[in-house]
């Protein structure tokens, strides 16, 4: 005989709705009972919430919220903080100079554009860095050995560990065509400077652009080009250009942009600055320069599209050929060992020389 039994289940059909979390309950049971759709407006009221609001959470389009993920650089956050605080020295005037001192220096491991996403998403961080607008300038393309410019960035103020301060300024040639650059570091920019560091950027390049974009500065033109005058090229300087075989082509007055191939790169040089404070001698401070200048060399270059080292060994093959042995020696700067007096001089073979103030109480000189 079989018995059949009967359960009595009691089925709790009221859903308390306290707030719309609770609207996906009301969805599970018009589902599974077959129910028609609630009315979402009468819902709405009695929440106090707006009817696209009961339905976004009734049909369950609510977005998770997620736990946000610690970036790895957040590991460098008080590293970053300290370098960016007014305790320290150490100056950075772009992100691009902060980034490269921590992949340099920290080992950070990001992209760039990962980087300047942390750092403006800290307001602190992004105040550090306030862009200054500037105008557009037109970038004239030359062919492979024709043309270099050249600039100095002046007065740069440098201290050492021991305190001490070192006021230097830092040449720049740029060959146009493959944007290669040669910096180097010089204690002033006198004419005798200017021909030493010329000569030594030749030297270092494997030969001489057939012509050189200049400034209006007293060592290289006596007289400044203006759109309606030519202007005149300083006689000594242009003794240099015709001993090494290129042209002059100086720049129009109060018409910066048209060096914008050198004075862009500029601020690069700037970059020194992250380690102010840091070393301890200007031997350690010419090491920085010169790995600073291969870096750049090494990245690629936004205007070609390719590391400027890349492209230098075509544009070498199109430069002029050094002059002699002689003629480069002539134009270089002779470091003897002298002490200089509070005057400013210095007595060497017999003769008193003097010198900017800036050499005042040091060991050595350069003719």
């Amino acid at each position: 005989m079989v018995i059949n039994m009967i359960y009595m289940i009691n089925i709790n059909t009221e859903i308390f709705l306290r707030s719309v979390k609770d609207l996906n309950k009301l969805k599970l049971l018009v589902e599974v009972n077959n129910l028609d759709r609630p009315n979402f407006s009468a819902i709405a009221r009695e929440l106090g919430v707006d009817r696209r609001t009961v339905k976004k959470y009734y049909d369950g389009d609510i977005k998770k919220v997620r736990k946000s993920k610690k970036s790895k650089i957040d590991d460098f956050y008080d590293i970053i903080s300290s370098l960016l605080s007014a305790e320290t020295d150490q100056i950075f005037y772009y992100k691009s100079h902060l980034y490269r001192y921590l992949v340099r220096e920290k080992g950070l491991d990001c992209s760039r554009s990962n980087f300047n996403y942390y750092i403006l998403k800290h307001e602190k961080f992004a105040e550090y860095f306030k862009p200054n607008k500037k105008k557009d300038a037109v970038k004239s393309e030359t062919s492979f050995g024709k043309q270099a410019q050249f600039d100095w960035k002046e007065k740069l103020k440098f201290s050492f560990k021991n305190g001490e301060e070192f006021i230097f300024n830092v040449g720049s040639l740029i060959l146009s065509a493959s944007r290669f650059k040669y910096w180097a570091i010089c204690p002033s920019t006198s004419q005798a400077y200017l021909f030493d560091f010329l000569t030594n950027a030749f030297e270092a390049l494997g030969g001489v652009p057939k012509e050189i974009v200049i400034d209006n500065a007293s060592t290289m033109m006596d007289k400044a080009r203006t759109e309606r005058s030519d202007g005149k090229v300083n006689p000594k300087f242009q003794q240099f250009a015709d001993d090494f075989g290129f042209n002059i082509v100086p720049c129009i007055r109060a018409r910066p942009n048209t060096k914008v191939k050198v004075e862009n790169p500029m601020r690069v040089i700037d970059e020194i600055m992250t380690y102010n404070g840091l070393l301890n001698n200007e031997e350690e401070l010419f090491e920085k320069m010169q790995e600073i200048t291969n870096e750049a060399n090494s990245r690629v270059c936004q205007e070609i599209g390719i590391p400027p080292i890349l492209v230098f060994k075509k544009e070498k093959e199109h430069l002029l050929p050094l002059p002699n042995d002689k003629i480069c020696s002539y134009y270089k700067n002779t470091t003897i060992h002298a002490k200089v007096n509070s005057n400013g001089l210095f007595r060497y073979k017999g003769n008193l020389y003097s010198v900017p103030v800036d050499f005042i109480n040091l060991n050595s000189a350069t003719l």
